[in-house]
């Protein structure tokens, strides 16, 4: 797969869960605007990836459906337009604040597709310890 339509960065990913349909600005992103919507369903375990190649596997926690207005998108669900936090989302989703809020005049909107705003739920990594470091080095040692 590209993500360039120069061919230089030219990168295959690993197989796995399904991967997300836009690249995020980080792999620490927790949410994602799509303004094409997407197939994936909240609860899936996913792939979200940066154009650079790399990924990382998170859980979908929420896809809260957008209708665009003239203030900008506004969620079609429980949420209110003020709880979420857009100038994050923006950001994770590598589009100016400006740009998201005025998704109507945007040249990629497009009045017949579904938006979607996808809220990722990151598993807690384990950082390795200066014991738990220690303690396999310890083992290495013994096993010489």
């Amino acid at each position: 797969m590209s993500c360039c339509s120069g061919g230089y960065c030219q990168f295959k990913f690993p197989e796995g869960p399904p991967l997300i349909d836009n690249a995020v600005a980080t792999l620490n992103a927790n949410y994602q605007f799509l303004p094409y919507g997407t197939l994936l369903q909240a609860g899936e375990t996913v792939r979200i990836w940066m154009q650079n190649g790399k990924t990382k596997t998170v859980l979908l926690e929420e896809k809260i459906p957008l209708q665009i207005t003239d203030e900008g998108p506004v969620p079609l669900t429980d949420y209110s337009k003020d709880e979420l936090p857009w100038q994050l989302i923006a950001l994770d989703s590598g589009f100016s604040y400006e740009d998201l809020m005025d998704w109507k005049n945007h040249p990629l909107y497009s009045p017949d597709e579904p938006t979607v705003l996808l809220k990722f739920n990151h598993p807690i990594e384990v950082k390795p310890t200066l014991k738990m470091m220690f303690l396999k080095w310890l083992y290495k040692i013994r096993n010489l």
